[in-house]
């Protein structure tokens, strides 16, 4: 019976992931089991529990694959409401990330960390301007050698953020301009992709697991202030540009719903 609860509960995760602003950490905490997780990836204690990780793990790529082609559909029918839905979830997280940040009180030389990774933010929104809409595998060229290890990179990248309560993956996925590739491999199936993504995702996490205990653990709001200066110059970077019509009146609809949302499921203890 355990086996299930865990794969319902990687189902959670993976549908938490596979959304831009949400965070899979923050659900791991919701569901009382981020703690066993970042325990239990090491190579030092992975061995002694598969039986968790296993079911967590095809519960999570279920969730992804039942997500992916939702998504996939709304990219390409919908992007502007889309958008403006994922700048909720992203606004609706901000303030209990800033209350993790915070602490039991601001360091003023912290704040250094929030405003460069802002200005890295703004940097990236005019070197990159048509992030937000995520090309395809064809736009992309097909798939050359760099653009599989740019799309290793994107994976290592985002599965440390993975790690984190308070920031997507996803999120950083949809920044570096291959959300809409990870999303279109899954829904496709399309295995030299997800291959080359999952090595990425495999080396992140080996990685992110030591490098982020020792930022918790040592630079705690050094970590979280730069997470914020991303977060809000993630909004830049997913601006899709407004509309006076129906559709500008369904993504401000979307913008304050899922803001709401992501508040609530972010603020829980």
């Amino acid at each position: 019976m355990h086996y299930l609860k865990d794969i319902i509960c990687g189902m959670l995760i993976g549908i938490a992931n596979a959304i831009p602003g949400v965070s899979g950490g923050t659900m791991a905490v919701i569901l009382n089991i981020y703690d066993r997780i970042m325990y239990a990836i090491s190579l030092r204690n992975i061995r002694d529990n598969l039986k968790f990780l296993i079911p967590l793990l095809l519960g999570a790529v279920l969730g992804i694959f039942l997500l992916s082609n939702i998504i996939l559909q709304a990219m390409e029918n919908y992007p502007v409401i889309l958008n403006f839905c994922f700048i909720g979830l992203v606004l609706g997280s901000i303030p209990a990330l800033y209350r993790k940040a915070k602490g039991d009180g601001v360091k003023p030389r912290n704040w250094i960390f929030f405003a460069a990774a802002l200005a890295i933010m703004i940097f990236l929104t005019f070197v990159n301007p048509d992030a937000a809409g995520n090309k395809t595998l064809e736009e992309f060229g097909g798939m050359s050698p760099g653009f599989c290890v740019w799309l290793f990179f994107t994976a290592f990248i985002s599965m440390i953020a993975m790690i984190l309560p308070g920031l997507s993956g996803s999120l950083i996925f949809l920044l570096l301009g291959t959300y809409g590739i990870v999303m279109e491999s899954i829904a496709t199936m399309n295995l030299p992709l997800i291959a080359v993504i999952g090595l990425g995702i495999v080396a992140g996490g080996f990685t992110g697991i030591k490098v982020i205990k020792k930022m918790l653990r040592f630079h705690p709001q050094a970590l979280y202030f730069g997470i914020l200066g991303l977060m809000v110059g993630s909004m830049l970077i997913i601006w899709p540009g407004f509309s006076f019509d129906i559709n500008g009146l369904i993504a401000v609809t979307g913008l304050i719903v899922f803001t709401a949302a992501a508040y609530l499921l972010s603020s829980r203890k």
